[in-house]
């Protein structure tokens, strides 16, 4: 996310999307009532003909969709501000925002949780190591949002099959040098996600080899090792894939130490929106996930109260992880309440 012009007391932000990851961020903190300006098309009635105009538009926000995977988030709404020659103002539309588009958002009041989302999104830079090998090359890259750069380019040497015994040690140290080349490289980059790829079964050997040094791994498969390969990976979804993940890794961390909690030590963990409520008004709460389906709730009142136990968590320093639809952590949460807590301290009505 790229925040171009920011002024909270006239209440607007003007930014620019980068990625598919801040299409989710902009669904969680946009809110019926906020209106949004952007370039947008609408057909119009010319005469007898019709044709559809590009224009600025901006528009009271009524309903926001997203699909995870998608690339754009739909805004509908009544437009508010529109050339005045097309007269489209006071009408339904809808724009459409994908990566590349620029917007502003009016809000009456930015609650700070909002702004950080914002503003941590316009520092973090997401990043994945890509390792695609066959039996004659390994390439092992770096994706980050800049592009790919490729790091290391390994040739095996492995001898004809006729010689099996030469061939199966060669194989063994070919796997061994390209398995702690993406374990170097993914540390040395602080990288959460690994992606390995080969046309046959090397990748997954290589998967054996890395499993325990690194956070996630995603085996996928392609018609060729080497440079080549990581081209045909690029052009699939394996890496949109790859790069919407890391917006839900923290939440996965934070829920498998809720549910070792759980087990061990009950005292030290809250869910449910009346016991997180109570934890983060006693300044007890260190961590706090919650589903996008509570966020999102069509009952008003419902929504307002998720919105201030993340603004009061935001104030007392609590780390805060909205985690999106369509992914198995989000319906985990759901099975929590919608909303999960690890407290930095026993509270006394939690534990009784």
């Amino acid at each position: 996310m790229k925040i171009i012009n920011k002024d909270l007391k006239k209440g607007f932000i003007e930014l620019v999307v980068e990625n598919e990851d801040d299409l989710w961020i902009i669904h969680t903190i946009l809110e019926r009532g906020d209106v949004v300006l952007a370039k947008t098309s609408r057909e119009i009635k010319l005469g007898e003909k019709s044709t559809r105009v590009s224009m600025d538009i901006a528009l009271r926000v009524e309903k926001i969709e997203y699909e995870s995977f998608t690339d754009r988030v739909r805004i509908h709404g009544i437009v508010v501000e529109a050339p005045e020659e097309y007269g489209v103002k006071g009408k339904h539309h809808t724009i459409a925002i994908s990566p590349g588009s620029k917007l502003t958002i009016w809000k009456s009041r930015w609650l700070e949780h909002q702004l950080d989302r914002l503003n941590r999104s316009s520092l973090v830079e997401r990043k994945i190591v890509a390792t695609i090998l066959d039996y004659d090359e390994a390439c092992i890259s770096l994706i980050t949002e800049q592009g790919v750069k490729v790091i290391y380019e390994i040739h095996s040497h492995i001898p004809g099959k006729r010689d099996p015994e030469g061939f199966t040690t060669f194989l063994n140290k070919y796997l061994e040098e390209v398995a702690l080349k993406t374990i170097e490289l993914t540390r040395q980059h602080g990288v959460k996600i690994v992606i390995v790829a080969s046309p046959g079964d090397l990748a997954s050997r290589i998967v054996d080899l890395i499993k325990n040094s690194v956070d996630k791994l995603i085996r996928d498969y392609v018609s060729t090792g080497g440079c080549i390969g990581l081209n045909e990976l690029m052009r699939r979804d394996t890496v949109k894939k790859a790069l919407f993940e890391l917006s839900i890794v923290n939440a996965y961390e934070i829920l498998d130490e809720f549910k070792q909690y759980l087990v061990k030590e009950p005292c030290l963990i809250a869910y449910g929106i009346d016991d997180v409520e109570y934890a983060v008004k006693n300044n007890a709460v260190k961590k706090l996930v919650v589903s996008t389906d509570l966020l999102r709730n069509s009952d008003d009142s419902l929504r307002t109260r998720v919105n201030e136990i993340l603004e009061e968590a935001y104030r007392r320093r609590a780390e805060i992880t909205i985690v999106p639809r369509d992914t198995d952590v989000n319906k985990e949460i759901n099975g929590f309440g919608g909303i999960i807590a690890i407290l930095r301290y026993p509270l006394k009505r939690l534990i009784e």
